[in-house]
């Protein structure tokens, strides 16, 4: 099965220690494809026209489920997934196992986009920053303000590519939130909030 994949812009997805809105309004995003479009580890972000799935109960999340195994969906169903800052909070061993049954879960021809806070942009913003721990210690552990906020894992763009190339994803490239949903979502894929 070859399934084009893009990974997050690694780069620029450390500022999500600004912190987050408690209710964000809707997100409309441009139609990429047609079919089913799941977003993982939705938590305030509600993009309109995607199944909203959360560990979290939020108004606006449709499925709440820690562990995103998707039973809720035929395996080959969803046209489109997308994570943002959510692999970081599984381990390396359980981001594997959870990539491999996400793959089963999409179509052919099927699109995972993934946002990671960046290794190597936390270290230059460690560096900018005088080596003031306190500007990427969020993004590195974790919010740490609720239960499931706390990481497990990190990865840089060589990391992430081989991970995905290692559970069965092929056309791994990079690819920009603006580009690709035509509007800033309001979370940390494009490194604004």
């Amino acid at each position: 099965m070859k399934v084009y994949k893009k990974i997050a812009g690694l780069a620029k997805a450390f500022v999500w220690i600004f912190g987050i809105k408690d209710k964000s309004l809707p997100v409309y995003v441009e139609s990429m494809s047609d079919g089913l479009k799941v977003h993982l580890g939705s938590g305030p972000i509600n993009i309109q026209g995607w199944v909203n799935v959360d560990a979290r109960s939020y108004e606006h999340v449709h499925v709440v489920s820690d562990g995103f195994e998707l039973r809720e969906f035929a395996d080959g169903a969803i046209a489109e997934m997308y994570l943002c800052h959510v692999l970081e909070h599984f381990s390396f061993e359980e981001a594997e196992a959870l990539l491999k049954s996400l793959k089963i879960k999409l179509r052919p021809g099927g699109v995972i986009r993934i946002s990671v806070p960046s290794f190597d942009r936390l270290i230059e913003v460690y560096k900018q920053c005088g080596s003031d721990i306190t500007k990427v210690q969020f993004a590195l552990m974790g919010g740490q303000d609720y239960q499931y906020n706390f990481h497990k894992s990190l990865y840089n763009l060589k990391s992430l590519r081989q991970l995905l190339e290692n559970c069965g994803y092929s056309n791994v490239l990079e690819w920009e939130t603006l580009v690709d949903f035509g509007v800033n979502l309001g979370d940390w894929s494009n490194g604004t909030f």
